[in-house]
């Protein structure tokens, strides 16, 4: 398990840290850039100022349901970049986080969050959110570069205790099993992915003051120190 965050992060991570201010910020860049345009881009489709409010997703959802047929994986991209950057400036403001990325590519982008330790890619989730159940490494429509990745990530696992319930990614996915399936056709929608984000947030922290434990602020030196152990 990770220590508490707020326990001051090794000397290590620290610098690292430091070093990754640099390109936090054109990430932050990134994401600003690709959201103001599509801003724009639903605008004049759909007369539709987005308000960055949870309500919008649903003039998202719609706008990149029309893109169901397009073949050209360079608009299904560029829309993509920008619905993902929108949805994960969404996030952002409402929940707390902090981008990642090389600051060029969007399918790049991750966005680490504070409460929790969960992090995820919002263009991958919306490449899915316009692709739906057929999305898979062959399709056409997929934008070159790395395997679509549309996972909500928590802390990893280390070997031997994928049963152990103590630990939040195995506590969580036994919780989430227990629920009624979502319908297919909703399942990639970014209003459903929200709706999911905000019930596995609501569900650890409820797990966690149960515990006993403070409130998390996980900061970039946290997922850097996490994530370099050995799994």
């Amino acid at each position: 398990m990770s220590d508490a965050p707020g326990a001051p992060p090794n000397r290590a991570t620290d610098a690292a840290s430091d070093a990754l201010q640099p390109l936090l910020a054109r990430a932050q860049t990134l994401a600003d850039e690709l959201s103001a345009g599509f801003k724009a881009q639903v605008k004049r489709s759909l007369g539709v100022d987005l308000d960055d409010s949870e309500t919008s997703l649903a003039f998202v959802d719609y706008h990149l349901a029309t893109a169901r047929d397009e073949q050209r994986d360079a608009i299904v991209g560029l829309l993509a970049a920008g619905a993902g950057a929108y949805y994960g400036e969404l996030v952002r403001r409402i929940v707390g986080g902090t981008w990642i990325g090389d600051g060029r590519d969007p399918r790049r982008l991750r966005l680490l969050l504070h409460p929790q330790f969960l992090y995820f890619a919002p263009v991958d989730q919306a490449l899915e959110a316009i692709a739906g159940d057929s999305l898979d490494p062959d399709d056409p429509r997929i934008p070159p570069g790395p395997p679509v990745d549309a996972t909500f990530h928590l802390e990893p696992v280390a070997p031997g205790q994928e049963d152990d319930e103590t630990h939040d990614a195995v506590w969580l996915q036994s919780r989430l099993s227990e629920l009624s399936p979502v319908p297919a056709d909703e399942f990639h929608c970014l209003t459903c992915r929200f709706e999911t984000l905000t019930l596995m947030l609501g569900l650890l922290a409820s797990k966690h003051v149960a515990e006993g434990r403070a409130p998390g602020n996980y900061g970039v030196e946290h997922y850097l120190d996490i994530i370099s152990r050995p799994h």
